[in-house]
């Protein structure tokens, strides 16, 4: 039996949905894998270090954006030679010890990292322990993020959301021969094709009118209601609007209250939380919401137009303008522009046609084609790894070791 650990940590759930998604993957498996998923912040970690990487980066984004995005455009030209004393490397300090005791107790055959903080704790520690697992890194926006450079010698492949962003890896250290295009993985369900009619049978919609998915989640984002009422506001034509909150109560309730004084003209299904997103991505013709690596894939792979908000953490406003670029989605600053572009989309098929086709050429199976790679690494051997380590001692001599490679690399460079 293979043996695959799965490291994830709680920023936004991106990661965590990634982490499981290819759980569920290889327990599918005929081959018996035994799956392991771990946050290695909330697990080992302190409190505080934790909200910090969790609740701290919902807080940034959602109420000190232009700050959170000051930061984020600064590191991404921080120096690639600086990987080992880079900001966010205090995040991983107290957890050295930890992780490598699971690694050693687990024994696992592949490490599976959905972040740049499980790889840059990889790489780490193998500068002083031998980590014989085949460990896999995974980029879950359409920009390289920065301090993934911090973890080249963590990482024995790279896994790519599109072919234009290897040269940027290459540039921070990765070769190219560790880097393998997949595109980002999301559940399988959002690859599977579904026709449009289908789709809005099973799920009791109109067949015939113009849909737009509204879809904005819950957390520090509660959008949806103010982006109904304007469409409410300043749209005549009769269309159909599907809204998924997902876990924010409060905005379906709100909607609920209201939804018998809304125009006629208007049919309208508040669905609130949903397992069945990609069924709604199916039956839609655009989608209204933000720019998240996985939802802003789950548009690609459904090949649903994407209607985005800029107002978004740097990552995301990366990742809207991945598509927009190529003419693939279209984004908006102000209510006024949000109705501008809606209008624009319902009065131009032939443009929404054309984006639904370009989104088409897009789509990967990352899940499947990570899920392959994995299966493809042989078996780990851990016979000559010594174990009587004291573990309580390992985060300090991790921590001195990344400082004096440090130390070393920047005298060498003089």
């Amino acid at each position: 039996m293979k043996k695959v650990l799965i490291l994830t940590v709680t920023a936004g759930n991106g990661h965590n949905a990634a982490a499981n998604a290819m759980k569920n993957r290889l327990q599918n498996e005929k081959d018996n894998f035994e799956v392991k998923v771990v946050d290695i912040i909330k697990e080992f970690s302190n409190k505080l270090n934790s909200w910090l990487v969790d609740g701290g980066y919902a807080f940034s984004v959602g109420h000190l954006r232009p700050i959170y995005n000051m930061f984020y455009d600064t590191y991404m030209k921080w120096p690639t030679k600086k990987a080992p004393i880079c900001p966010v490397q205090f995040s991983v300090n107290d957890i050295s010890g930890k992780l490598l005791q699971l690694i050693y107790d687990f024994k696992p055959d592949v490490i599976y990292a959905t972040s740049y903080y499980c790889g840059m704790a990889l790489a780490n520690l193998r500068r002083m322990y031998k980590i014989p697992s085949v460990n896999i890194g995974c980029m879950l926006d359409y920009v390289v993020s920065p301090f993934w450079e911090a973890s080249v010698g963590g990482l024995d492949y790279m896994t790519v959301s599109n072919e234009q962003f290897k040269q940027t890896l290459i540039e921070k250290g990765f070769k190219p021969s560790q880097l393998v295009v997949t595109g980002i993985p999301v559940d399988q369900k959002f690859v599977e094709k579904l026709g449009k009619t289908v789709a809005r049978e099973r799920l009791g919609l109109q067949k015939d009118l113009f849909t737009v998915l509204i879809l904005y989640g819950g957390g520090a984002w509660h959008g949806g209601y103010e982006i109904l009422k304007n469409i409410l506001k300043n749209i005549q034509t009769k269309i159909q609007i599907v809204i998924i909150n997902g876990r924010d109560e409060k905005t379906k309730a709100k909607i609920d209250k209201n939804i018998k004084k809304y125009p006629k003209n208007f049919s309208i299904q508040n669905v609130g939380f949903s397992k069945e997103v990609d069924l709604y991505m199916s039956a839609c013709d655009i989608m209204i919401g933000k720019g998240g690596g996985l939802c802003t894939t789950e548009s690609i792979n459904k090949a649903i137009p994407l209607l985005a908000t800029e107002k978004l953490p740097s990552q995301e406003v990366y990742n809207i303008r991945f598509l927009t670029e190529k003419d693939l989605a279209q984004s908006f600053k102000t209510k006024r522009q949000m109705i501008a572009k809606l209008k624009y989309l319902m009065d131009n098929p032939k443009v929404v046609d054309d984006m639904h086709n370009g989104l088409e050429k897009l789509k990967h199976n990352g899940i499947e084609e990570i899920a392959e790679l994995i299966i493809s690494q042989p078996k780990a051997d851990y016979s000559d790894i010594e174990t009587n380590i004291e573990f309580y001692k390992v985060d300090k001599l991790v921590r001195k070791a990344r400082k004096k490679t440090y130390k070393i690399s920047k005298h060498t460079r003089k």
